[in-house]
């Protein structure tokens, strides 16, 4: 282990994936203090994620897991308040929101795309804004939204993939002159490279 993020504290909403595992470890090696949400209250999600908080844990670096609903905002501005309050600070908050839709084009509702849509953007740009607002405050901090660059998913899926980098570019041309950035990728980085996208 090292101690070149120590002191530093990492945020990351997920479904607590071995990809979502293998980031916040490298990162909890390095030092930084971890704050883990759920995309759902599954006892899939909540299961993956505690097993997550035992590693960290055993490396002996703060943390904590909250299991919510990602497409709920008192929630998640909820997450957000309680990274401030349990860990004090946050310099990077990685958002993993991604639920894949297939329906097939002339099998989507109304209902369909108005759920795929709040899921993979409506739900992400609101935890972005709440946690955002606060790194705004502190001035200082970097926002990651995963958004994968495969063209799969149907229609809505599609829509709110290319919605987000939109939204994305916006938030990031109005908080990075205040020390927020706001960056889109395709996968979360491991290893070196994990440690290397936190700020310094």
């Amino acid at each position: 282990m090292t101690d070149s993020l120590a002191g530093r504290v990492v945020a990351l909403i997920g479904a607590g994936t071995d990809g979502d595992r293998a980031f916040v470890v490298a990162c909890a090696e390095a030092g930084a203090n971890i704050a883990l949400g759920t995309i759902d209250k599954s006892q899939a999600q909540e299961f993956a994620m505690n097993s997550i908080a035992n590693e960290i844990w055993s490396i002996g670096r703060e943390h904590f897991v909250r299991v919510m609903d990602h497409a709920d905002p008192t929630a998640v501005v909820a997450f957000a308040d309680e990274i401030w309050d349990r860990l004090g600070r946050c310099d990077l908050a990685v958002l993993t929101h991604d639920v894949l839709s297939v329906a097939p084009l002339e099998e989507l509702s109304p209902d369909e795309w108005e759920a795929t849509i709040q899921l993979n953007l409506t739900a992400p740009f609101l935890a972005a804004q709440a946690i955002g607002r606060l790194m705004e405050r502190e001035g200082f901090g970097r926002l990651l939204l995963l958004i994968p660059t495969d063209d799969s998913g149907d229609a809505a899926y599609r829509a709110a993939r290319a919605g987000l980098r939109v939204a994305a570019e916006v938030m990031d041309a109005a908080l990075r002159p205040r020390g927020v950035s706001v960056e889109t990728g395709p996968a979360l980085p491991e290893g070196h490279e994990a440690i290397a996208v936190v700020p310094k």
